[in-house]
């Protein structure tokens, strides 16, 4: 899979211009910088659970890093069930708005379910490919077997009706609701933030200043900065731009 970053190397010079430091960001190809950029981003995707991407790269993205399409993943999931139940009385799957139980997925900003392998008595069914079982996203799908919706701070939210997991006379089909669902799905935010480009640019830069210190330079002011202690500084200023994402 090609490096992807959430900046540029143009991103990451401008940062260093703004620290008032000197030097040159020069390496073969710029990889030690594209390096970072990406190490970074990873930090960044899997600290706040999410993936932005671009529809068109920049003329400044010679490296091509910014993503330009969603992610995918797939996860195995439980059926969250009910509180304490009567003893001899079956488990049943906790609901939300009527007979719809909530699964929240690992990653904000779903798009779509491409694949939802959910546990029957003889094995697994997919009610994606299935023409028994429809669904999309909110709110069309509502009342469908099951829809995927996002609330506003991005959390990726998937309702499916647990009438299909009764048997004609209203028994639960199944005995256990651990890892009853495999669900695939793609996920992503289209346009990549100022914030989170200055922020992951601060951070790559902050990386390079302790990896090699005399690449970067000093302040243009000529006082001596402990690069410790720039290092910190940008990381914090790195992690107010992201404050709104956390």
């Amino acid at each position: 899979m090609p490096d992807t970053g959430y900046c540029t190397v143009d991103d990451v010079r401008r940062a260093k211009q703004d620290s008032e430091l000197t030097g040159e960001l020069v390496s073969v190809n710029n990889e030690i910088v594209v390096d970072a950029i990406t190490a970074q981003t990873e930090w960044l995707e899997k600290k706040l659970s999410r993936h932005w991407y671009v529809s068109t790269r920049p003329d400044e993205d010679t490296h091509g890093l910014l993503p330009i399409g969603p992610k995918s993943r797939d996860d195995e999931e439980d059926i969250p069930t009910g509180g304490a139940s009567i003893v001899g009385e079956p488990v049943t799957p906790k609901t939300w708005q009527g007979s719809y139980t909530r699964i929240e997925l690992d990653r904000r900003d779903a798009e779509s379910i491409t694949e939802l392998l959910v546990r029957t008595p003889d094995g697994y069914e997919d009610w994606v490919g299935s023409s028994e079982y429809s669904g999309g996203t909110w709110p069309d799908a509502l009342g469908d077997d099951y829809y995927l919706r996002i609330n506003n701070g991005g959390v990726s939210q998937l309702y499916l009706d647990t009438e299909n997991l009764l048997d004609e006379d209203d028994e639960p089909l199944l005995e256990s609701y651990s890892n009853a669902v495999y669900v695939t799905f793609d996920y992503g935010h289209e346009g990549i933030p100022d914030t989170v480009r200055k922020a992951v640019a601060m951070r790559a830069c902050a990386k390079l200043l302790i990896d090699d210190e005399s690449a970067l330079g000093i302040p243009d002011n000529g006082q001596l900065v402990n690069p410790e202690s720039k290092k910190q500084a940008m990381e914090s200023a790195a992690e107010e731009l992201l404050e709104v994402y956390l």
